[in-house]
């Protein structure tokens, strides 16, 4: 599915998600969007930061906004002069009034290149006042991303933010993107400040509708030259969800199917024969654990616990169907679909072998099952979402080279390779290093093979 959830008629998917939240923008209202992976935060605020979008919905009043979308995978470093940047590079970005304010280019070439410190929030501070006048137009700056640099950054940028909306109102709105809400990501000393600006406001995704997975799914039909049928589309509800990467993945090999099974073929037949295709591919395994990184350690208990047909924690089970990795079938808990039930089965089977394993390893072990990091039996420091990744990425290619371009595939997502430079992966394997390496000036782990990437060494 296209990143801005676009069909090829001009409508999108998501219409509700969109109604509604332009709704709360238009009332001058802050939004949290929260979702796991892959559930299709980036193509929203993206389809959020589109003026026709916003036409469609609200009409003439539309024109009073001018949506920013600001991708922070775009942060040059994860500090607080590299959000300022960012945000005043974005705004620049955005429109051509904008773009021409010499105030705003002046702002920015001073927080880019800042006689002192003292200078980069002072920099930012004038660039904000000159892009909030430039024109009558409020804005609205939507943070993509947003989970790392919420987390790291200076307390102080986040106080920042919200005094600019506490001077500036309704002329200035934010909406954020995170898997987790923000008061869970970081709470206390400035943060808490910010964080009250999307009390009540927060946007639990959920995966498509069945008419927008109806939609996706006639198109790639047509795009194939093969009809689809209400069956197929069932089928695919059942076993995706509307989950928009196991969609993606589940069509293409469904449709292949059909081509191959060529016209007037059975589909029930095509269908029950691609069960065992669905549950061995190595998308759907990888759009499957990513959603389950997603889900905190007491989660992963409860999910057992309820597919062994145990007492499970209901807090958390409530939690998982907020989220909607479950739902409820005639009063019962179930997973969101059955590539993810069958998904939860296999790591439960697994978990025994691992756990023992795990208790009599020495040197390095990821925990998939709790997330966490054992260094020769005992827990690492807890490690940010970034560098999770790029610990797995490395740990279930153990003693193989990764190269960059694999690290940000696998880290980032194949549509920032052209966004994220050496310089940046270089950092976040420092990062890692620092956590997991006894002495990271003389790395036993992760070590670098000169001109092709880094090795896990187990």
């Amino acid at each position: 599915m296209p990143s801005a959830l676009r069909f090829p008629d001009g409508s999108y998917a998501r219409h509700t998600d969109v109604h509604q939240i332009l709704e709360r923008f238009h009332q001058s209202k802050c939004v949290e969007i929260t979702g796991y992976s892959n559930l299709g935060k980036s193509g929203l605020l993206r389809l959020l930061a589109e003026p026709d979008v916003w036409q469609r919905e609200l009409g003439e009043v539309a024109k009073e906004f001018l949506p920013v979308y600001i991708d922070c995978n775009r942060m040059v470093e994860v500090t607080d002069q590299g959000i300022y940047e960012l945000i005043l590079r974005c705004l620049r970005e955005s429109d051509p009034v904008l773009f021409d304010n010499t105030e705003l280019l002046a702002a920015y070439e001073g927080l880019t290149a800042p006689a002192s410190e003292f200078q980069i929030p002072l920099s930012f501070n004038r660039g904000i006042t000159a892009a909030v006048q430039a024109d009558s137009r409020k804005l609205v700056l939507l943070f993509d991303e947003f989970d790392e640099p919420f987390a790291q950054i200076d307390s102080r940028v986040c106080l920042n933010l919200r005094a600019k909306r506490d001077r500036y109102g309704s002329a200035l709105t934010y909406a954020t993107a995170t898997v987790e809400p923000l008061n869970e990501i970081r709470f206390g000393d400035h943060c808490a400040e910010f964080c009250e600006l999307f009390v009540q406001e927060r946007w639990n995704l959920a995966p498509l509708t069945v008419d927008d997975l109806a939609h996706y799914v006639r198109n790639a039909g047509e795009g194939a030259g093969v009809e689809i049928e209400q069956s197929d589309t069932e089928f695919l509800y059942s076993w995706t969800g509307g989950h928009p990467g196991l969609l993606i993945g589940a069509t293409h090999i469904l449709v292949n199917a059909l081509v191959d099974a060529g016209e007037g073929a059975e589909h029930w037949l095509v269908q029950r024969e691609l069960v065992p295709l669905l549950h061995e591919s190595p998308t759907l395994e990888q759009e499957n654990q990513k959603i389950w990184q997603n889900c905190t350690a007491d989660q992963k208990a409860a999910l057992f616990a309820l597919f062994r047909n145990q007492p499970a924690d209901q807090s958390q089970l409530s939690d998982l169907e907020e989220r909607h990795i479950l739902a409820r079938v005639e009063g019962d808990y179930s997973a969101f679909s059955q590539l993810f039930a069958h998904f939860i089965q296999i790591k439960h089977e697994a978990q025994a072998k691992q756990k023992q394993k795990a208790a009599t390893s020495t040197g390095l072990w990821l925990d998939a099952d709790s997330g966490s990091i054992l260094i020769d039996g005992q827990p690492a420091e807890t490690l940010t979402k970034l560098e999770y990744q790029l610990m797995t990425l490395l740990f279930d290619n153990a003693d193989k080279i990764i190269d960059k371009y694999q690290i940000v595939v696998g880290v980032w997502g194949d549509e920032y390779i052209d966004e994220v430079d050496d310089a940046r992966i270089e950092k976040l394997v420092s990062r890692l290093r620092q956590k997991i390496e006894p002495d990271p000036t003389s790395p036993r782990f992760i070590t670098t093979v000169r001109g092709r990437g880094y090795r896990l060494v187990l």
